[in-house]
């Protein structure tokens, strides 16, 4: 088994716990050996609020985007460990879903989840990084910079 958790922590990350739901749906289903994420935020706190919020191409740039999909992924972690009580039981991400909040024509959303992508090979390594969409979108909950979703590969 991964020793993912020692990893986070030789880092320096701090995850928050499990974050409530913004709505009726389940933060993480796990269907045999595969855990499913639903769309999550950067957060920050407590109290918790919203981190990075913006619009890429208008009121952020793509720093500050990169720093919203890490935050969303940090989310997705503390979520990933809240329903799996260890990060540790993670094999490899199989795909990351981005969606980057961003003004028509806006064509870095690919750059902007490299925020995300980065996190996971740090913590994992490169050989775990997954596939990944970057889809811009025109509003996101709460006026969040970036959600995420992701698909991740258990230890049976």
């Amino acid at each position: 088994m991964a020793d993912w958790e020692r990893r986070i922590t030789e880092l320096g990350i701090e995850l928050l716990g499990p974050l409530p739901a913004g709505g009726l749906y389940t933060s993480v289903v796990i269907a045999g050996n595969i855990a499913y994420t639903s769309g999550i935020v950067a957060v920050e706190g407590p109290p918790l609020k919203l981190a990075h919020p913006g619009c890429l191409g208008d009121d952020i740039d793509i720093d500050e985007g990169k720093l919203g999909a890490r935050g969303a992924m940090l989310s997705t972690l503390g979520n990933l460990r809240g329903a799996l009580g260890s990060l540790d039981r993670i094999q490899r991400f199989l795909k990351l879903t981005g969606f980057v909040r961003a003004v028509p024509g806006f064509l870095k959303t690919p750059a902007v989840m490299d925020g995300a992508s980065e996190l996971i090979r740090d913590i994992f390594g490169a050989e775990l990084v997954p596939a990944r969409s970057a889809i811009g979108v025109s509003a996101l909950p709460g006026n969040a910079s970036v959600e995420i979703e992701s698909i991740v590969l258990l230890e049976s």
